[in-house]
């Protein structure tokens, strides 16, 4: 005999099923929080850009971020609080930021959990726990790989130099490792290595140089399929979209900068 009526699924058998389970009181309870619970609207990202400041041996968080004014005195030391602009306290090494405490954000929940300081750096630039079968790429490295470059400009840049091997692209393609600048920007006559062409090569030979190239890789290409082949194909590429932009040399050209800028950004490495 067949029976009359909609089919039941075996999704809606298991939600009949759940709900069969619940007491009026449960129900209640779940319209309730249901009703209770709150909304928020979208906002637009306005960064355009990340500047990740590494200090590896910098300040103690008590001793700057996060001071500890209600701890035993052998846990937060000797040094007193100072009231910010937001009602928030920092340590009185840092008054200037005080002032504007209402243009950052301070995550002072954010810990690794690692006891060993090489760990606690891997978990910083990667988000994960090191772990001998997996070489994890470093966040950089993933902003590299899913956004690219942008009007020429690496995607991921190092300065002046990659500070340690969890830096780098770890698993993914080596052409998404950090550009690194190779020189120092507080130093007299700073300029970033290999952006400009040599002397006496023209852009006429550049690109005759360039195309020569193109042939050769091409042709190894087709013949090693591997990751270093690649990987540089893709950094020659990029070298020479930064190399034949002039919005990418007037970028790393701090001599456009006034006096006023770079002494505000600090005369030193970082």
């Amino acid at each position: 005999m067949k029976c009359r009526g909609n089919a039941l699924s075996r999704r809606g058998f298991l939600t009949v099923g759940a709900a069969g389970g619940l007491t009026l009181a449960q129900m209640l309870q779940m319209r309730q929080a249901r009703a209770e619970q709150k909304s928020y609207d979208f906002i637009d990202a306005k960064a355009l850009s990340v500047i990740h400041v590494f200090l590896p041996g910098g300040m103690a968080h008590q001793e700057s971020f996060d001071p500890k004014p209600y701890s035993p005195i052998e846990y937060r030391g000797e040094m007193k609080t100072i009231k910010t602009n937001t009602g928030e306290v920092l340590c009185e090494t840092l008054p200037k930021l005080a002032q504007m405490a209402d243009k950052f954000a301070v995550i002072r929940s954010m810990t690794h959990g690692e006891a060993a300081h090489e760990r606690g750096t891997h978990n910083m630039f990667t988000g994960y726990k090191p772990s001998p079968a997996l070489q994890f790429p470093s966040f950089g490295s993933v902003i590299s790989h899913e956004y690219g470059p942008r009007n020429n400009m690496p995607p991921y840049v190092c300065i002046p130099n990659q500070p340690n091997e969890f830096a780098g692209s770890g698993y993914l393609s080596s052409s998404f490792a950090p550009f690194s600048l190779g020189a120092d920007p507080a130093s007299n006559g700073f300029k970033v290595r290999d952006l400009n062409l040599p002397n006496g090569v023209t852009d006429e030979r550049f690109a005759r140089r360039r195309s020569a190239l193109e042939a050769v890789n091409y042709y190894f290409s087709q013949r090693d399929k591997s990751d270093n082949v690649g990987a540089m194909n893709t950094f020659y590429e990029r070298a020479y979209s930064m190399v034949s932009s002039p919005a990418a040399r007037e970028a790393f050209d701090l001599d456009k900068e006034d006096a006023k800028t770079r002494e505000a950004y600090g005369a030193n490495q970082a």
